[in-house]
């Protein structure tokens, strides 16, 4: 009987390849919380480059 590996490096065709989520499922790590900075980094300079999509952003609820 061999057994087959549960995750695997390489992501299914069609499917994005998340490590972080990857990750997350393997070590049941639900409350875990990731910031993606280069995401977050890239963000910024497409609305600096377009202004008109910070009308289509959704801000996140204020910290008290």
């Amino acid at each position: 009987m061999t057994n087959q590996p549960v995750y695997t490096a390489v992501a299914a065709e069609g499917e994005p390849q998340d490590d972080i989520s990857a990750l997350r499922d393997a070590f049941s790590l639900h409350a875990f919380r990731y910031v993606d900075i280069a995401r977050e980094e890239r963000l910024k300079d497409l609305v600096a480059r377009w202004p008109l999509l910070t009308e289509t952003v959704v801000s996140p609820p204020e910290r008290r």
